[in-house]
């Protein structure tokens, strides 16, 4: 497919609060060590329901320009390495560099359990993969071809969102979490769902409806990730919220350059912030926004040029970031 403005401006949007999330941390012990009542917990708090269900959503809405159609062994190897073989490389690295490096935020206690419990954010990858697998046998089903059925597979996954507790393990967990937004967005490109006046307001009023129920359940709490009770607004707010955004039209070229890097950026970001606040460390910076905007600020930037260099190599551009030169 040829790239759209509009979807690498959102996944441009995406990364800035992904890095910024982890940049900040999630709670007092990583991150920035900011109390938990600090302002940027609360932002987070608010947060957790746009970041990664708006990757998942575009992963559905890219996914949808070139569903899988024949050929189940290929698909599957083009997703493992796509996926699996960056996690398997740069998730082992940072696992390593993490528990060797001084002052880093966490390390791997169970490392004969290393991958099997997803490392760090490398959890959305082994979920990724889950889900397209779970796809490819829809697909195959003919489960995802008519409004109708579709309709009933979206609202099962909406079930087992918020009713089934899956193990961590495999990252089983994250694939019941984001399965119902991949869905959504397959959903908005395959049925050719608009930005008509009477979406746009169902979208609103999920949105407004969905955020209003999580206030009442846990607005005031310094809660980083969605808890039980607020599962299903979440859900409402997440989907209605990344629709919206996508069908507002909004292009921003220099968020769609960033956009453009989105899959590194995923990847190699975790290095460049936590290398940032070693070397804040260093220079004795104390000041919150100047961590904070710096922090970002390397986090987008470092990986972009990884990137660039990366891709000079077939083999580094394969391993490490999971692309085969044809």
């Amino acid at each position: 497919m040829t790239r759209e403005l509009g979807v690498d401006t959102l996944r441009g949007l995406a990364c800035i609060l992904l890095v910024s999330f982890h940049v900040a941390g999630m709670t007092p012990d990583v991150g920035l060590h900011l109390p938990e009542a600090h302002g940027l917990h609360r932002v987070n708090a608010v947060l957790s329901y746009l970041r990664m269900p708006l990757f998942s959503f575009l992963s559905g809405y890219v996914y949808a320009y070139r569903p899988f159609q024949r050929g189940v062994i290929p698909f599957i190897q083009g997703k493992g390495r796509r996926l699996l073989l960056p996690m398997l490389t740069l998730g082992t690295l940072f696992a390593i560099v993490q528990s060797m490096t001084l002052g880093a935020n966490g390390s791997v206690s169970r490392w004969w359990l290393l991958h099997i419990l997803p490392v760090g954010h490398y959890w959305f990858l082994e979920a990724l993969f889950i889900i397209f697998l779970i796809v490819l046998a829809l697909e195959q089903l003919h489960a995802l071809t008519g409004r109708l059925v579709f309709l009933t597979v979206w609202v099962i996954s909406v079930l087992m969102h918020v009713l089934v507790k899956a193990p961590l393990y495999f990252a089983l967990d994250g694939v019941v979490y984001l399965l119902p937004f991949f869905l959504a967005g397959l959903a908005c490109k395959r049925f050719n769902i608009d930005s008509g006046p009477s979406r746009v307001l169902a979208a609103l009023t999920l949105a407004t409806s969905a955020l209003w129920l999580w206030s009442l359940w846990g607005f005031g709490a310094p809660h980083t990730s969605p808890s039980q009770d607020t599962l299903l607004p979440g859900l409402l707010a997440g989907a209605s919220s990344a629709f919206l955004l996508l069908r507002s039209g909004w292009r921003a070229q220099w968020l769609a350059t960033v956009g453009g890097y989105s899959f590194a950026i995923y990847l190699l970001h975790v290095f460049f912030t936590a290398g940032s606040r070693i070397a804040f460390s260093w220079f004795d910076l104390k000041n919150t926004w100047t961590l904070m905007v710096g922090g970002t600020t390397l986090g987008i930037v470092g990986p972009i040029a990884a990137a660039l260099l990366i891709r000079q190599s077939a083999r580094l551009n394969l391993w490490l970031l999971g692309v085969q030169r044809r």
